[in-house]
């Protein structure tokens, strides 16, 4: 799954956004510690351009009475499912988005606490994690964007530590995602594959991150491997 990630380095994300036609429509604010319900920086399509807008993490369907409590806001769709679920099903075919960030986090199960990594692309400062979107209403009948991070099978780097990891796209697939010409899935499902081993790295970090009232750059910052946990 991914129920924690980092959102910092926005002068990197703009410059990696800058080969698509982009606009950025909001003052972004670091983050290393991005959590469920926080609104966050989300990538969409609207005509053409690609936009940075602010949408709460747990998706909140649109048919969602104004201000009433969803049962479930998923952070976090499978891949394996998309085409299944009548939540996502709808959204597929034209409210797909990018969820930028730098890094992740994950916990490695033991048999003692569990030690959180911080996970990451060794040659690209920024992630581009396949989501999906909707837009419902609050209480005063304003909209109400959210999102969902969609997950699959872990690659050989993930899967001692969990068995399931966001899905992360590469540029051009990217692009793809994001044509919103595209409403059948076919085309689609393909891209959503654990993104190769060799292209990302990890290492521990201080348990502070497992407090969503911490957030500060000291969360990213490595500490020694504890023994037996390898």
């Amino acid at each position: 799954m991914c129920g924690r990630y980092v959102i910092e380095d926005f002068p990197a994300l703009i410059e990696a956004l800058e080969q698509f036609p982009f606009q950025n429509d909001i003052d972004p604010v670091p983050n290393w510690n991005a959590a469920p319900s926080q609104m966050l920086p989300v990538i969409v399509e609207d005509s053409g351009v690609w936009h940075l807008r602010s949408m709460q993490w747990g998706l909140i369907p649109k048919w969602t009475k104004p201000g009433e409590r969803p049962k479930v806001a998923p952070i976090n769709a499978r891949a394996e499912t998309l085409a299944e679920k009548p939540m996502f099903r709808s959204l597929i075919r034209r409210q797909r988005c990018l969820v930028p960030a730098n890094g992740f986090y994950e916990w490695r199960r033991t048999g003692g606490p569990k030690q959180p990594y911080y996970i990451f692309l060794k040659d690209e400062p920024v992630m581009l994690m396949a989501g999906l979107y909707d837009v419902a209403q609050d209480v005063a009948g304003e909209p109400l964007p959210s999102y969902t991070i969609i997950t699959g099978g872990p690659n050989v780097l993930m899967q001692d530590i969990h068995d399931r990891m966001p899905m992360i796209l590469h540029p051009d697939d990217a692009e793809l995602w994001m044509d919103r010409e595209i409403e059948d899935f076919a085309p689609l499902e393909p891209l959503l594959q654990p993104i190769a081993a060799e292209e990302m790295d990890m290492y521990p970090v201080s348990t502070a991150v497992n407090s969503v009232r911490n957030n500060s750059p000291e969360l990213i910052e490595p500490i020694a491997e504890q023994p037996g946990l390898m």
